[in-house]
């Protein structure tokens, strides 16, 4: 089987061309892909399929879980088009969070979601610490937390979260004033960065208004324009590899 590997400021998926959507792409196939010592590794898996001549991003967590949205993921999946099928400067592409069009204008991919909506106050407990936060729709859903430093929140286990008020689970991200964010992506873990996480870390410190925010993640620098109608997400994405993984071989090495 054919793949890519790519990232974009650190949040890295393993591409899978698969036009013609022949694929079982099971959850099982996307753990032993994302397993980083015994498949490729990987935040999540961004599967390219064709649908009704247009491309469609299909995109899995590392734990093989279904996401309907990955703002770094989208500029990867832009990245390959115009890398793999000679789209661009300007292109678009379906996702399960609508239609997402993407600028390719050198290292520097931007791409647009559905403008950040801001839903009430909710609460995580992360370890021993209970934070509570902004609720976010970005097509996925997100608890944004402000703290005054962000290297102190424990991010290693994932948060206890009100099962009513994120029925599907939440992204939790924690925030400083200066911008700079840490994240923990369900179904991947603390991630380097996290595209709609940005986004919608973006709109508090907009405080729900239109503008430009910069935000900076352990892999780097995103940039957030949210605008009447939608938000943009700026920033680099890389494909670093391609290579054929045998699928037989993989699964059989991976310890159950």
């Amino acid at each position: 089987m054919r793949f890519l590997k790519g990232h974009g400021t650190g949040n890295d998926f393993v591409v899978l061309p698969d036009p013609d959507g022949a694929l079982d792409l099971t959850p099982d196939l996307v753990r032993a892909l994302c397993d980083r010592r015994f498949g490729i590794g990987g935040d999540g898996v961004l599967r390219a399929v064709r649908r009704d001549d247009r491309w469609f991003m299909d995109y899995r967590n590392s734990d093989g879980s279904i996401a309907e949205m990955c703002g770094n993921g989208a500029r990867v999946f832009a990245r390959y088009l115009a890398a793999a099928e000679g789209l661009g400067p300007k292109l678009s592409f379906d996702t399960r969070a609508g239609v997402s069009e993407a600028v390719v204008e050198g290292e520097t991919i931007a791409v647009t979601m559905r403008r950040p909506v801001l839903r009430g106050r909710g609460s995580a407990r992360l370890g021993h610490l209970t934070l509570t936060g902004e609720a976010v729709d970005v097509g996925n859903p997100h608890l944004v937390c402000r703290v005054p430093d962000v290297s102190l929140v424990d991010l290693s286990v994932a948060p206890v979260f009100d099962p009513e008020l994120f029925p599907h689970g939440v992204n939790v991200e924690v925030v400083s004033d200066d911008g700079r964010m840490r994240v923990y992506e369900r179904g991947s873990g603390e991630t380097l960065s996290c595209g709609t996480g940005a986004c919608a870390v973006a709109a508090v410190l907009l405080e729900g208004g239109l503008g430009t925010q910069a935000i900076d993640v352990p892999g780097g620098r995103v940039t957030v324009t949210v605008e009447s109608e939608r938000c943009w997400l700026a920033g680099p994405a890389v494909l670093v590899a391609s290579g054929d993984v045998s699928i037989d071989e993989m699964l059989a090495a991976r310890p159950l």
